[in-house]
């Protein structure tokens, strides 16, 4: 496969994650409590967030998002009008938070730098998780007499509809709300207060348990972080075992991989370079398998270079080639003297680490690429030579797997995680477990800081043009999974059913 496919090849950060949320919250100490104007912290770091991506986004000049411009200056006024009151760093974290959110991207990222504080929390006594469509109770306070049923299916609060309700005070400061993976990992936040001052209270709600609807007015008042987070454990809705390759009882192969992270001195890095050593020294073995499971609970994404060295030691270079997403791709990377910095970088990094001259090779035409746009004046450097190329004519490729591949996926799945998603399902390897995470064709992330020093961005570098799988459009399994997906016994024996 071509260099240009290595689709989020770059970052350390597992993006995805970083997007998710603010630290466990704890009491105000710290940053948070020290003197500090947070309006014009809000219309400093607003100010930039806007400066950066009109900078450096290859939205900006996207001809194919004409709304783009529009988004981002939109989501700087609604900030900047919204830190005529902020007062805290609740209303300063929010606002932003909105800002991101407003893109429906999960590349464009802001989180906290300082993770050893965070904001206080009020609850009502429950929280509520997604079931299928529904909102329902699946924490309580067992302390409080009034606590609502476990299974309480909400309606509404305050009139308004629960799905309405979720989507405002959830989804305007998530993104993505229409995504099933961002509604099953971030719908306990329904009934939390994080020091959100964008947000009313709600006063009461109407539950419906066992055919019966009542309303309950809520009692909000704060709980210990300690406390929430152990509650919120109990409703995780991801899983993945640790790194591994094993072969189980019945000779199926299980082969775990919760991240893809490129950088050489990353803990992911120095599992998986084992592991495909180990891949490719048992390939005969891995391919009479009765069945191979490729595990990507929690991955969030990295690099795609590990899911193609996969694919090849699996199924074969020859029938990769024969069957890996055609379409007519290009890349352009959005040419800023930041992003070349960071590509850059990239180089340098991986020239000390000694990896692939194919890596570094595929870095420094960009970097070349880039340089040469800005001398011409130009917004891309526009990579077509890396476009793969149709297979010719020619005798099909003897199929070298015995038994069926799955690739087993959780809402956490993004970035290079899709990547492997599209290439496998291509190749013949069947989807189970969870619907994905999905993203836009905007990826190859980068870092920037804001002014305040409080946090970080991530932000995108080059647009995919022809990409077979639509723009934030996330993979569904063929076989749905509906047990707890952290639990990977219960998993293995229900592989063994779909034999």
């Amino acid at each position: 496969m071509k260099p240009v496919q290595l689709a989020a090849a770059l970052l350390t950060i597992a993006a995805p994650v970083m997007a998710q949320e603010p630290p466990v919250p704890t009491p105000a100490e710290g940053w948070m409590s020290a003197p500090r104007d947070w309006s014009a912290t809000l219309r400093q770091d607003a100010t930039a967030l806007h400066g950066i991506i009109i900078d450096s986004h290859p939205g900006v000049h996207d001809s194919l998002n004409p709304e783009f411009r529009a988004r981002v200056d939109a989501g700087l006024a609604i900030a900047l009008q919204r830190a005529e009151s902020t007062t805290d760093a609740g209303g300063w974290w929010w606002a932003m938070r909105a800002f991101v959110a407003g893109f429906d991207d999960g590349h464009v990222q802001m989180g906290l730098t300082n993770q050893a504080g965070g904001f206080p929390t009020r609850w009502p006594g429950f929280l509520t998780v997604y079931r299928g469509a529904d909102q329902v109770v699946a924490v309580r306070d067992e302390a409080d007499a009034a606590a609502l049923p476990m299974g309480a299916r909400l309606i509404d609060c305050d009139g308004v509809p629960a799905a309405r309700l979720a989507e405002a005070r959830i989804g305007a400061f998530r993104g993505r709300w229409f995504l099933e993976s961002q509604r099953v990992l971030l719908g306990d936040w329904l009934f939390m207060s994080p020091s959100n001052p964008w947000l009313g209270q709600m006063a009461s709600c109407r539950f419906e348990s066992e055919g019966e609807t009542k309303t309950w007015a809520l009692n909000w008042r704060a709980i210990e972080p300690a406390d929430l987070s152990a509650r919120r454990a109990r409703l995780t809705q991801r899983g993945g075992a640790a790194f591994g390759l094993t072969t189980l009882d019945d000779g199926g192969v299980w082969m775990s991989m919760p991240s893809f992270n490129g950088d050489p001195s990353s803990d992911a890095h120095k599992a998986l370079t084992p592991m495909m050593a180990e891949w490719m020294a048992n390939q005969a073995e891995l391919r009479a398998a009765p069945f191979v499971v490729l595990d990507l609970r929690g991955n969030g994404g990295g690099s795609s270079h590990w899911s193609e060295e996969i694919a090849i030691t699996l199924w074969g270079a020859d029938w990769v080639r024969a069957h890996e997403p055609r379409a007519e791709i290009a890349i352009e990377w959005r040419a800023s003297d930041a992003n070349l910095a960071a590509i850059q970088s990239y180089v340098d990094e991986w020239t000390a680490a000694g990896e692939s001259t194919e890596r570094i090779g595929w870095a420094q035409e960009i970097v070349d690429g880039m340089k040469a746009a800005q001398a011409a004046g130009q917004p891309y450097w526009r990579d077509l030579e890396s476009a793969p190329g149709r297979a010719g004519a020619g005798p099909s490729p003897a199929q070298l797997v015995r038994g069926p591949v799955y690739v087993l996926t959780d809402s956490v799945c993004a970035s290079a995680c899709l990547d492997a998603v599209d290439l496998w399902k291509a190749l013949g390897a069947i989807q189970i477990g969870r619907e994905t995470s999905a993203d836009t064709v905007y990826m190859d992330v980068r870092t920037a800081a804001l002014p305040s020093g409080l946090a970080r961005l991530v932000i995108p570098m080059k647009v995919w043009r022809g990409r077979p799988r639509g723009n934030n459009e996330p993979h569904r399994p063929a076989h749905p999974f509906d047990g707890d997906i952290s639990d990977s016994a219960a998993l293995q024996t229900w592989v063994r059913t779909l034999n």
